[in-house]
């Protein structure tokens, strides 16, 4: 049995990124070994150095789908995984290097090593693979587009308006009903190396949860944005914070038919901070997560946002002290200051509440 980790590694660029250790060797260091054999292939000269690929598993693609295409096939038993990616184009049309990924209840196995092969990629049959793939729909779909959308035809005025008001839905569509399909076909990926791997399912999900936090933690404490975020804004940006956040937001939106965002912030953030904190060993990865999302809200969220912030979430922190407490050792002295001096100050419900320290 291969053991996995995952380590920061120093680029050629001078940055560093988070690749994969397998037996204690970097995946790109076994890419370097085995290219050797490959002296002729231009697509592999043009991955040199290994090293400077950019991980496919990084939540800063060019396209918020993307990601979750990707993190969709980590999720799942069997697929052709994007491992990495060049850093020139984060969106699948240049270098795209794959793993084929299957999955046992004890074991996770890496096969072989290759990369996509463009050349067969049909952009006409990609765009009748989005909203218009009637054959992937869902109940939901049906419900939201069957009298509308759905019978539209590719390049209509119609059609143009829906992807463009709708990309990320389009895109992932797309990826789902058209490119995971593509890198299954035979003939379509250039196989480098068979490899044979195989890890401790247990030790191999743990991994995969420890890339995940990273690059949330990464993400949040890159976070900027010029406008004020919106309800909407804010429900997609919560649904981020998890693993399964996008299918939880289309589920509120089944159940709901609009979003509550006081219900799916308490979902999201609000309770699962407060089961976090109240455990004497809370993961102070995700308690780090989550507070600072509560704090963007805070600082970056319209008037409705914020409110939610107030009255919603803070509100329901400080009924346990010792949670509360916790809650104030992880989030910034303005955030504290705003909280101390105004919150607990204008807010009748939290006027027996101890001020943060």
């Amino acid at each position: 049995m291969n053991q996995i980790e995952i380590r920061n590694i120093t680029t050629p660029y001078e940055y560093q990124e988070l690749f994969w250790v397998i037996d204690g060797k970097a995946l790109p260091d076994y890419l370097c070994a085995w290219a050797s054999k490959f002296n002729d292939d231009k697509i592999i000269s043009l991955m040199k150095p290994f090293n400077g690929l950019c991980p496919a598993w990084v939540k800063d693609l060019d396209w918020r789908a993307d990601v979750r295409f990707v993190w969709t096939l980590i999720e799942k038993e069997s697929s052709i995984l994007p491992i990495l990616l060049c850093p020139d184009d984060l969106d699948f049309s240049c270098i795209v290097v794959v793993v084929e990924v299957e999955k046992t209840k004890d074991f996770v196995y890496w096969s072989r090593i290759g990369y996509v092969i463009h050349d067969n990629e049909n952009f006409e049959e990609e765009k009748k693979n989005g909203i218009l793939n009637i054959n992937a729909y869902s109940d939901r779909d049906w419900s939201m587009y069957g009298d509308n959308i759905a019978f539209a035809k590719v390049d209509s005025d119609e059609w143009y308006q829906w992807i463009s008001e709708n990309w990320d839905d389009e895109l992932y569509r797309r990826r789902m009903n058209y490119t995971s399909p593509y890198y299954q076909t035979d003939g379509n990926v250039c196989w480098i190396q068979d490899m044979n791997w195989f890890f401790d399912r247990v030790e191999y999900d743990h991994m995969t949860n420890a890339y995940w936090e990273f690059q949330t933690l990464k993400q949040l404490n890159e976070f900027a944005q010029r406008d004020k975020m919106s309800v909407k804004e804010c429900a997609d940006f919560l649904s981020s914070l998890t693993r399964a956040g996008k299918e939880l937001l289309e589920k509120h939106l089944n159940d709901y038919g609009e979003i509550l965002l006081h219900l799916f912030a308490s979902e999201q953030v609000g309770e699962p901070l407060i089961n976090l904190l109240s455990k004497k060993a809370e993961s102070k990865n995700y308690v780090s997560i989550y507070c600072k999302a509560i704090e963007i809200m805070w600082k970056y969220g319209n008037e409705a946002v914020v409110n939610v912030v107030d009255v919603t979430i803070l509100e329901r922190l400080s009924d346990e002290d010792e949670v509360w407490q916790k809650f104030g050792t992880y989030i910034s002295h303005d955030f504290k200051v705003y909280i101390n001096d105004i919150i607990l100050k204008e807010n009748l419900m939290m006027w027996g509440s101890k001020p943060l320290l």
